[in-house]
């Protein structure tokens, strides 16, 4: 299994999406992983390829 840097989430209520700008490089980056927190959050992380870079948010059901 590939290790994948595993960024601090931030805490967000904006509706979820498939694509967000990455805030290195501005490029797209993609839903890589939902990851079911507890039974009031899940995890979003989202991975740019141009730069290599994710950024993780904890997102409210």
């Amino acid at each position: 299994m590939l290790q994948t840097f595993r960024p601090t989430p931030t805490c967000t209520r904006f509706a979820t999406s498939i694509e967000m700008p990455c805030m290195k490089c501005g490029a797209q980056m993609r839903l890589a992983v939902i990851e079911p927190r507890d039974q009031v959050y899940d995890v979003l992380t989202y991975q740019c390829t141009p730069c290599n870079s994710g950024e993780s948010f904890l997102k409210v059901r």
